[in-house]
């Protein structure tokens, strides 16, 4: 008896749809699963006859053959074990009524040997797929109801076992939900009040923010770089449902998600150790998977130690950097990746940390010339905004005054992310407006222009950079609620830039 049950897959962060064909006959007792599965698939054999046994079926040795069509395109993960395990039941009628069910579901999950269904990866993915193909619902591990839940307009049928998809199939019968409280995910208890002094690097912070920008931030150990950085996130407006989601599907696809966090709430703060290769940066493997620029998607990357880090994976970001997104070629084919993050970086002024100091510095003009050479040209040219950073001295650390909180400094970014969804009629920031953009929203007025055109000869700017600075002082008028760039915001740009 052949038996079609649909489920999907992924290729890079895109779904689709997998037909998994069953063949159960009378013959020399086989359990063959082709069409380009990975190991993963290939070791579900024996989850599947334990599942199904251990559930009460007797499992009769039959010749059975298993396709999973596209059979060009390689498929993985451990979700394939469900709809094989129940194309198989009906095949050997354990199941007797399934009129319109293998028809209008896809059916995702991870078999135990006991029979139960265990939480997989990418299952939002599946549920976007069935969605847009206008599917009626899907058939997922209750363990993964709260990120499915997310999407809207869709039935979600969460089961914990096989003997609860076999009551749906036959009977129509549904396990109870759970009710899903997204705020439990939203903690976070780091506070821009909490960081004393730096006043100008909490500037620069709240423009970077605002605008969407890059920053790196260079100064002496123990000054408050990784601290500063740590609390970007607190003053980011909340995630909206559209990037609630993307960035789940993500962090689905990549296995990040758990039942402590089952949903990507929080804008995400990824900070990779300075040893990390260019493949978990920037993404990619055998079978390409989302790397730290990717989880980051909607959030921060934080490269703390830049200049320790690969010159490779330093190089690698230039791209990304500049597009917001990853692509990514190999023989499966082209595969892209998001990254639309701000990106802050933070490394010392030299290698003993204290080139800010000159009596206390120990590094000779042939070492701070090497050490400066770590960042190359193209990679400084992509980087917004620049802070100098010192340590604190003894008046501001014993201050009391700490300046305003993350909230405060959040509601002033809110306003002038509004200002940006007005203007550009969308979720854009003014980081990607492109060049025609610039000229229509950048204008000057003759006073700029001379700044501007000073600050071109003097600083050596390039058209990148010159961009970057009108994009910025855009940001610092949006802050303001000016319509034009005036004379300070464009100052505070170029000042910003300078370093």
């Amino acid at each position: 008896m052949l038996v079609r049950v649909l489920s999907s897959s992924y290729l890079g962060i895109e779904p689709f749809l997998v037909e998994v064909e069953v063949d159960v006959t009378n013959g020399l007792p086989i359990f063959n699963i082709v069409g380009l599965g990975d190991a993963t698939i290939s070791e579900s054999r024996d989850r599947i006859r334990s599942g199904i046994k251990n559930m009460g079926y007797l499992l009769e040795p039959r010749r059975i053959v298993v396709n999973l069509t596209p059979a060009n395109i390689r498929k993985r993960g451990s979700h394939f074990d469900l709809p094989i395990a129940i194309g198989i039941m009906i095949g050997m009628r354990f199941i007797s009524d399934y009129t319109g069910i293998l028809r209008d579901y896809i059916m995702m999950g991870e078999l135990s040997l006991t029979g139960e269904i265990r939480r997989a990866d990418g299952i939002i993915s599946g549920v976007l797929l069935a969605k847009s193909k206008g599917f009626k619902g899907v058939i997922i591990p209750e363990e993964n109801l709260e990120e499915a839940s997310i999407i809207k307009d869709i039935e979600i049928v969460p089961v914990k076992n096989l003997r609860d998809v076999v009551k749906f199939i036959e009977e129509g019968i549904i396990r109870s939900k759970r009710v899903i409280n997204t705020s439990k995910f939203s903690e976070n208890l780091l506070d821009m009040w909490d960081v004393k002094g730096q006043i100008r690097a909490k500037r620069a912070l709240e423009i970077v923010a605002a605008g969407g920008h890059n920053i790196i931030m260079i100064g002496a150990p123990g000054s408050g770089k990784s601290m500063l950085a740590k609390r970007l996130t607190t003053i980011l407006p909340p995630m909206s449902e559209k990037e609630i989601i993307e960035t789940t599907k993500i962090y689905s696809i990549a296995g990040e998600l758990s039942e402590r966090v089952p949903i990507v709430t929080n804008r995400p703060f990824r900070d990779p150790h300075h040893t990390s290769t260019a493949t978990s940066i920037i993404g990619g493997g055998r079978t390409p998977k989302p790397g730290e620029i990717s989880l980051a998607n909607n959030g921060v990357l934080f490269l703390d130690e830049f200049t320790e880090f690969n010159r490779i994976v330093i190089e690698s970001l230039r791209e990304p950097l500049e597009e917001k997104r990853i692509s990514i070629t190999r023989s499966l084919g082209k595969m892209e990746f998001p990254a639309k993050i701000i990106f802050v970086a933070a490394c010392n002024p030299c290698f003993c940390g204290l080139g800010f100091d000159e009596e206390l510095c120990t590094c000779t003009p042939y070492d701070l010339r090497r050490y400066s050479k770590k960042l190359s040209g193209p990679i400084i040219d992509r980087i917004d905004l620049y802070v100098e950073i010192y340590r604190l001295n003894d008046k501001e650390i014993l201050d009391e005054e700490r300046g305003d909180s993350s909230k405060v400094i959040k509601e002033r970014v809110i306003r002038a992310r509004e200002i940006q969804n007005l203007r550009f009629s969308g979720n854009k920031l003014n980081r990607d407006m492109n060049n025609f953009e610039v000229e229509k929203f950048c204008t000057l007025d003759k006073e700029c222009e001379n700044i501007i055109r000073t600050a071109i000869r003097s600083l050596n700017l390039s058209m990148r950079t010159y961009h970057k600075i009108l994009k910025v002082a855009r940001t610092i008028a949006d802050l303001d609620n000016a319509i034009n760039i005036e004379k300070n915001h464009l100052l505070e740009a170029i000042n910003f830039r300078k370093n």
